[in-house]
């Protein structure tokens, strides 16, 4: 991550710094996206968990869409997170 420490940052700013790092690119979210990411921290999804489903579901769709040039978004990615969620949750 960066020179931050992680208990330092909350929650939104967590997930959206891994998920950045993880595609390496941009610089920002959508706003779909940070509406996505309020509605897990609403539902009380531990960051931690949510960053691994994301990062687990970010492989799953690289693997599965093979498109050229995709452009990630964790909304595009939320069908894969929520069954990683779910498959954690059991």
């Amino acid at each position: 991550m960066s020179l931050i420490e992680k208990q330092n940052l909350n929650y939104m700013t967590m997930v959206e710094q891994f998920f950045l790092s993880l595609k390496a690119s941009g610089l920002s979210l959508s706003a779909s996206d940070y509406h996505l990411i309020s509605q897990w921290e609403d539902r009380g999804v531990d960051v931690h968990a949510l960053c691994r489903a994301i990062e687990t579901g970010f492989e799953k769709a690289v693997k599965q869409e093979r498109s050229p040039n995709p452009k990630w978004s964790l909304t595009r990615l939320e069908d894969y997170i929520e069954q990683e969620l779910q498959k954690r949750a059991r």
